[in-house]
């Protein structure tokens, strides 16, 4: 704030004008620097303003003593009760201005009288100093709406993390849930899978029957015997396709609950340790992540057969990506291997998101990779999130998925 100086003349008048001209500018910077936190300043400016108040009292009061005894009608005389009655109020306001002046750590002022224009310069001193507090105290309270903002965003912040705790929390309670509902399901389909066998192993083994009672009669049964003997093998052959039918049925669908993994503890035994050791790679030097990876292929027979990309945010297949997983279905992946789809995401953008996306990367390749192998063969999903592993410097390069082959061990 800048602040124009004026030079204080010798004549009474003029001293009180400028005292007056002090004050009121003291007042319009108050008025001008409002802020949020204006009850919090009211409080700590009414000593000021009462104090502005006790100084322009005494100019006035000086400036009347002055004219009085300056001014060309001399009618006022040393012990008049006029004159007495100022005096008795100066000394008032005197006392009263000297508390004030303590209470805020001012010097009182002296007891002897002094000229007026020295008063007039030390009252001016002093709303200076008046003035520069209050200045100081708006300053302080500019710095606590400071303060204030930033702990309102920080709160803000916070409880946005909260929601998003919060909203994470419900997410993986409802694949929870999921995850126990589809662990019944599967103990009720491989029980199911088993009663089926049984019944299909106890129906080959009356076929078989069947079929050596006809060799041993044949020739010695009347034509009632044998249809009766022929009716009842087409029956257990209508049962044995069946139950060979459900089987497959079955199974398929035991496949399809085992296709995506959320956890290790999902995966399938011959998955477990290439997962685990996937793991590991994150933050490591590309050339540490190829010998690593020669070691995956020597410990575990386990290799990389093909790399699908995605599009920022996608995670449908290109027509090539189709192409080639029939292609590994059709040539590359013996039965009883096991094909593991490892999803990643780039770290661009929300971590939970990404987290969600390399997921449904995974999933969406091995529903693809499922509803085209055949029975032999095994495939399952599973993901690794987001990961700079492939690429620091160009975030795209780690939107994929890897389609790993794992041999079955003999």
């Amino acid at each position: 704030m800048s602040e124009e100086k004026e030079t204080v003349k010798a004549e009474p008048v003029d001293t009180v004008v400028v005292v007056n001209e002090d004050s009121a500018q003291l007042e319009n910077e108050n008025t001008a620097a409002e802020t949020p936190a204006k009850n919090k300043l009211s409080g700590l400016m009414s000593p000021v303003v009462f104090l502005l108040f006790m100084i322009f009292a005494m100019v006035v009061v000086l400036a009347v003593i002055n004219l009085s005894n300056y001014s060309g009608k001399g009618s006022v005389e040393t012990d008049s009760p006029q004159l007495t009655a100022h005096e008795a109020e100066l000394r008032a306001l005197r006392t009263e201005l000297n508390r004030e002046r303590m209470a805020m750590g001012l010097s009182p002022l002296p007891e002897d009288s002094e000229p007026i224009d020295e008063i007039a310069e030390r009252l001016k001193g002093d709303a200076d100093t008046l003035i520069a507090i209050a200045g100081r105290f708006q300053q302080m309270l500019g710095e606590k709406d400071v303060e204030i903002s930033q702990r309102s965003g920080e709160i803000l912040r916070l409880e946005k993390l909260r929601q998003d705790v919060s909203s994470e929390n419900a997410r993986l309670y409802n694949e929870l849930q999921r995850a126990l509902d589809a662990s019944t399901e599967v103990t009720s389909l491989k029980s199911m899978l088993d009663q089926t066998r049984a019944e299909r192993d106890n129906l080959a083994q009356q076929l078989a029957a069947i079929r050596e009672e006809l060799a041993n009669n044949a020739g010695t049964v009347s034509d009632e015997e044998f249809e009766d003997f022929q009716r009842r093998y087409n029956e257990v052959v209508k049962s044995r396709d069946f139950f060979e039918n459900r089987v497959k049925e079955l199974e398929a669908q035991l496949g399809e609950a085992n296709l995506f993994a959320k956890s290790e503890n999902e995966l399938l035994p011959a998955a477990v340790e290439l997962f685990k050791r996937l793991r590991t790679l994150e933050g490591m030097k590309d050339s540490d992540i190829n010998i690593e990876y020669s070691k995956l292929g020597v410990d575990l027979g386990a290799n990389v057969l093909h790399t699908l990309e995605y599009a920022t945010g996608s995670s449908e297949l290109s027509a090539e990506d189709m192409a080639q997983l029939e292609h590994i279905i059709s040539d590359d992946v013996p039965d009883g291997d096991l094909t593991l789809i490892v999803g990643y995401a780039s770290t661009t953008g929300d971590a939970l998101k990404n987290e969600k996306l390399s997921s449904e990367r995974a999933t969406a390749a091995a529903e693809y990779y499922a509803g085209r192998k055949r029975m032999g063969q095994k495939v399952q999903a599973v993901y690794l999130g987001q990961t700079t592993r492939f690429s620091s410097a160009r975030p795209e390069r780690n939107q994929i998925c890897e389609v790993w082959r794992i041999r079955r061990k003999k």
